[in-house]
């Protein structure tokens, strides 16, 4: 299958065993809008259905790897097919090992977006900001309860409770990043890994993988959760941060 050609939105070639998602908007920091959700959507639909695949990269170009949910449509009030984070957990039930190939920084939606596959393979260099509580949102349900149960309560607070800037050592201290190897290596590492992966029993492949995540499942009330991300966008705060951020200035909560 040959590469997609629509624009700038994210596209797929399957080559033999390996399926490659590509987001293609570096300019745009690879933000993702409505329409790229759903391009996304469509791409991981093809790989479950083709038999021949047994691996699935999600990789971009640029400064930045992935900078989340275009907070420009957000502000304006764009409404989504699919939501950000159904993308997410879609990505996440895919029945072949996904991995995302990071060679820029990722933020917002994006460090998300790259938790959401098995393995995450990072340029040295790269760095995460997670800036949901800056403009006052409480993260939606789903992908908080993939940060705690894949990286534990503390690097999960680290992340989203300092909003700071984290470097690669910490990232792969914490267990985001599954490996860090130099930027001139790093396609023909994931090469090698994803040839290593289609030499494996795939349908035990599969099993596994849907065996180590339903053993890494939590009882968390995710209605609840989800219930106060919904509150905090329509909070206050976060009106104030999206007029802030529309006339390019700080955000000034707690102000009547």
């Amino acid at each position: 299958m040959q590469p997609s050609n629509e624009g700038d939105l994210p596209s797929l070639e399957i080559l033999e065993s390996r399926a490659r998602v590509f987001l293609r908007r570096p300019e745009k920091r690879n933000r993702l809008g409505p329409t790229d959700l759903e391009a996304i959507m469509a791409h991981l639909a093809v790989v479950e259905a083709d038999p021949s695949v047994r691996s699935l990269t999600i990789e971009a170009d640029g400064p930045s790897w992935c900078s989340g949910y275009h907070l420009g449509a957000l502000a304006e009030g764009q409404r989504a097919r699919f939501g950000f984070g159904e993308v997410c957990d879609a990505l996440a039930k895919v029945a072949v090992p996904t991995i995302a190939v990071i060679k820029g920084n990722v933020h917002g939606g994006g460090t998300d977006f790259a938790l959401a596959c098995d393995l995450r393979l990072a340029s040295s260099g790269v760095v995460l900001a997670m800036p949901a509580t800056r403009i006052g949102l409480q993260y939606y349900a789903t992908g908080l309860e993939r940060f705690v149960r894949r990286l534990g309560p503390s690097a999960t607070k680290r992340i989203f409770l300092t909003g700071e800037t984290i470097g690669t050592d910490e990232l792969l201290n914490m267990g985001y990043l599954t490996e860090v190897v130099d930027a001139e290596e790093l396609d023909s590492r994931v090469h090698e890994l994803c040839g290593v992966i289609s030499e494996l029993a795939p349908d035990a492949v599969k099993l596994t993988k849907q065996a180590i995540d339903n053993l890494a499942g939590t009882d968390a009330d995710l209605d609840k959760i989800q219930q106060n991300h919904v509150l905090t966008t329509r909070s206050a705060d976060h009106r104030e941060a999206m007029h802030a951020m529309r006339e390019g200035r700080s955000p000034r909560f707690g102000e009547s």
